[in-house]
């Protein structure tokens, strides 16, 4: 498994690292570790009557980039010690746009990013940087909010990217005997057509008998979920809720006192890979705890490359440009 893990310095990157440190990944896994520097003269831009000179600015650059340098050898002499194969990298720019650029480059199966940067923001508020990350990047991202993960919720929707995340917990040496509780909520509200008259009756049984259809299916879903959850070596149960997918989501992780949700990009009606669905969207912003949002992998849309030989079944997906999933 390929990791991009980016920091910045913050609490919130700390933290990410502390994951991307404590987790057992698949064997031979590697990582990149990328430190975005921003150029000096952004922070000087827009103040009135601050006016730096270029050497002073260079000094400054450097200086954060002598920095940046620092930690990330230090970050990656801890993860090489716990047997990861890593790569360095410190570069100059916006960070958004060279995290996305960089995993066009490095391919990686997954990128772990903070949920936010240095600003005094709480925790529950998803940063613009990490919004952009998961908005943009070609493969699936991590956005985390806790140090460890020790309990999971699945949020199975019957998507493909969600019967990607569900094979990815079943894999993961790192989750094997944790709880987890699979979770799949029900979207639509029953009895919204009580104020019908009595000739709506063959209509309004349709309706209540695709609402139990879809209960059932769910059931259904959820059931096998555990069942393979179980046989991996999970400590699996399972839910299904009725109302707005994602609060229920989050609720049931609070419910559940999980510290990670797993969960696909969009459900079953979406126009691209690339875009963010509003649930997840929703649930990103709204979560007390990390994220997984997973994407499919290029040439294995039903598992994870790495499950098979992630050598060869890695994403091909190469990123062009930071606007071109917009």
């Amino acid at each position: 498994m390929k990791i991009l893990l980016a920091i910045d310095g913050s609490e919130s990157a700390e933290r990410a690292a502390n994951v991307v440190r404590n987790v057992a990944w698949p064997t031979g896994s590697a990582a990149r570790i990328v430190s975005v520097v921003r150029p000096v003269v952004d922070a000087s831009l827009g103040i009135p009557g601050v006016v730096t000179s270029a050497e002073t600015m260079d000094r400054l650059l450097e200086a954060a980039v002598t920095e940046a340098r620092r930690v990330v050898g230090l970050l990656a002499t801890g993860l090489r010690a716990h047997g990861l194969t890593v790569e360095e990298s410190v570069v100059e720019g916006r960070p958004a746009s060279v995290i996305v650029e960089l995993a066009g480059e490095f391919h990686p199966d997954l990128i772990v990013v903070g949920s936010h940067g240095r600003g005094r923001v709480a925790s529950m508020v998803l940063g613009s940087v990490s919004a952009e990350v998961v908005e943009s990047a070609p493969c699936s991202v991590l956005v985390v909010r806790s140090d460890a993960i020790s309990r999971l919720i699945l949020a199975d929707d019957s998507s493909p990217s969600a019967a990607v995340g569900s094979q990815l917990v079943e894999h993961m040496p790192g989750f094997h005997g944790l709880p987890v509780r699979v979770v799949t909520v029900e979207d639509r509200t029953p009895a919204w057509y009580g104020w019908l008259g009595a000739q709506s009756a063959d209509g309004i049984q349709a309706f209540e008998d695709a609402i139990a259809a879809d209960r059932q299916a769910r059931v259904a879903t959820a059931a096998k979920d555990v069942t393979a959850l179980k046989a991996a070596g999970l400590v699996a149960d399972s839910t299904v809720r009725q109302g707005d997918p994602g609060h229920e989501i989050v609720a049931a992780a609070k419910d559940f006192n999980a510290d990670l949700i797993v969960m696909g990009t969009r459900g079953q009606t979406g126009l691209t890979r690339l875009l963010l669905g509003s649930v997840a969207r929703k649930v990103l912003q709204q979560a007390h705890c990390s994220v997984l949002v997973v994407r499919r992998a290029a040439g294995y849309p039903h598992r994870p490359a790495y499950v098979a030989d992630w050598a060869t079944g890695r994403n091909t997906h190469r990123f062009t440009s930071s606007m071109s999933a917009r």
